[in-house]
């Protein structure tokens, strides 16, 4: 066998690259290699496979109906070595009872110190330590299914993957989020008639926010009026200060940093589930089996978003 007919792990991770930027140029910026060196090693790739991976469009490129079949062997490859690689790490390392914990933005002021502090109060514990990432779930749960993170605190709501397991741990309570200057602001509670008309701030589609928030509006047979949708919630927040909509989100801490007011919901507590997930393709290490049984015993501590 030549080495023309060797697959590279260099050429698969060239080819996710492209994948999802779908441009040669921020390929190869991220990437750090030249424009040629990289047209190259997709198209020895092609050959390899004997079939075009990418097409041309105009300026623009897109996947063939060869490289959208292929993409998801590919990423997951990547993802095996990942973990194995991890993996190797922690065997290499047993003295090291180090716990990887991501979490969304909105559980970090006050859920992540509480649940710390007392996992650490149960003997045995202190000697384990904790490094935290906080990004929006869809990041958490890839860098999860790659063996970056050991466990990641977020929503579960729509995860599809066999690999990943959850249990619930508590309820972050939702509010209504209006800008001071606001009619409703001065409402100690509303019902959704109150607002159901308003302009609307939304969180993209496809997360957890989202789709508590679309079903709170169709279980009152209401069609919001989206004006913007945006990443994650302190963006939603600043364009409400900005007073141009409104929008249905969680306490963060940079709350009044934007002059906005968050208002309850009458008669009824309208939230979504946080979890504790992990990673079940992945060995655990005795801290992270630790941590894990203390979550489980948790669910009856009543920590909660305040």
């Amino acid at each position: 066998m030549t080495g023309s007919d060797i697959m590279t792990l260099q050429q698969l991770r060239y080819f996710v690259e492209i994948a999802h930027t779908l441009h040669y140029t921020k390929a190869a910026e991220q990437l750090n290699i030249s424009q040629p060196s990289l047209s190259y090693a997709i198209s020895q790739l092609s050959k390899k496979l004997g079939v075009p991976l990418f097409k041309k469009e105009g300026i623009k490129i897109s996947l063939t109906e060869y490289g959208e079949a292929f993409l998801p062997y590919a990423e997951s490859a990547l993802n095996i070595l990942i973990q194995g690689e991890a993996q190797l790490n922690r065997m290499c390392n047993p003295a090291n009872e180090n716990i990887n914990l991501g979490y969304i933005y909105t559980v970090s002021f006050d859920s992540i110190p509480h649940l710390i502090d007392d996992f650490y109060a149960h003997q045995g514990n202190r000697s384990i330590n904790f490094s935290f990432q906080v990004n929006m779930t869809n990041l958490l749960i890839k860098k999860l299914m790659e063996g970056s993170l050991d466990v990641v605190m977020a929503p579960s709501t729509g995860i599809a993957s066999e690999c990943i397991q959850s249990i619930p741990l508590f309820e972050q309570e939702l509010y209504l989020v209006v800008y001071n200057n606001h009619p409703l602001a001065k409402h100690t509670s509303v019902t959704i008639d109150d607002f159901k008309n308003e302009r609307f701030i939304m969180i993209k589609k496809e997360t957890d926010l989202y789709l508590q928030t679309e079903s709170l509006f169709k279980k009152f047979n209401i069609t919001p009026n989206v004006y913007f949708e945006v990443d994650e919630c302190n963006s939603m927040a600043s364009f409400v200060g900005a007073e141009l909509g409104i929008a249905i989100m969680p306490k963060i801490p940079s709350l009044d940093s934007y002059k906005i007011t968050a208002i309850p919901f009458e008669g009824r507590t309208v939230s979504r589930t946080i979890s504790i997930l992990w990673n079940n393709k992945i060995k655990h290490t005795p801290a992270l089996k630790s941590f894990l049984d203390y979550c489980v015993l948790s669910k009856s501590n009543n920590i909660r978003v305040r």
